[in-house]
């Protein structure tokens, strides 16, 4: 497709490969390129979608395929705004910034939400492109005008929880838990969601990714929330939504 080449945290240069996909290139630039800039420039960057409600953020955290995109979607036709798709980066103060306001989502997931206005992204990707309506700048405050969050709360998704003990769950039932890391422990979820951690291994920041954790996510709560093996459904979606919605707002 291309080769993209990531200088001093300040360029981004792109050497297409012919017939390339020009939309998949720019998916790859807004996303995966940016983050790397924002690696190189020193600055703390998670594997995860951000999204905010009355100025307040919070972070959905997972690896590729864990449902990071499906259950943001869900809490979007919430009431909530996507602050930023798979990449959750901070600025020096420790607010998570604005990205690309795009999600990316599975045709499935499309149908099951009823999200009509998602297009294909790329003529070579099975994935959805879906940009949702954003509300007037006024009514969300300081922070949306700035671009910048306070993130009040970070939940790592997982497929199961460490009780659950059965051979042959139920496939068609939610069986989520959600459950909060305490002290130190919140690190290990955080260090394995970073965002392509060969890249800061390499540039040698791995002290400073802890510090950055410590300096900017000591007082924020780290959540696991496990999906169990429930299938996709609305119903299943929604409940796990709700876990989410109450914890945030019993934080704010």
């Amino acid at each position: 497709m291309a080769d993209f080449y990531v200088r001093d945290g300040q360029s981004i240069e792109v050497a297409v490969a012919d017939g390339a996909d020009m939309a998949l290139v720019i998916t790859y630039i807004q996303g995966y390129m940016l983050a790397v800039v924002m690696q190189q420039r020193g600055q703390l960057v998670l594997h995860g979608t951000v999204l905010q409600k009355n100025g307040n953020a919070i972070a959905i955290c997972g690896h590729s395929g864990s449902g990071k995109s499906t259950l943001a979607a869900t809490l979007l036709t919430q009431g909530w705004q996507l602050v930023s798709d798979d990449v959750c980066v901070f600025n020096t103060d420790g607010k998570v910034l604005q990205g690309c306001r795009a999600l990316n989502v599975w045709p499935d997931v499309a149908k099951v939400l009823q999200l009509s206005e998602a297009e294909p992204l790329a003529a070579t990707m099975a994935k959805l492109q879906y940009v949702p309506q954003v509300s007037s700048m006024d009514n969300e405050g300081a922070n949306a005008r700035l671009g910048a969050f306070p993130l009040v709360a970070v939940y790592c998704l997982s497929e199961e929880h460490d009780d659950d003990q059965s051979d042959t769950p139920d496939e068609g039932v939610f069986a989520g838990v959600l459950s909060e890391f305490k002290g130190v422990r919140k690190f290990s979820p955080l260090k394995a969601n970073r965002y392509r951690t060969k890249f800061t291994t390499a540039m040698g920041q791995d002290a400073l990714f802890m510090q950055q954790c410590s300096a900017f996510l000591a007082n924020t709560p780290v959540y696991g929330l496990s999906r169990g093996k429930a299938k996709l459904s609305l119903a299943n979606l929604h409940a796990m939504s709700q876990l989410i919605s109450d914890s945030f707002e019993a934080l704010v």
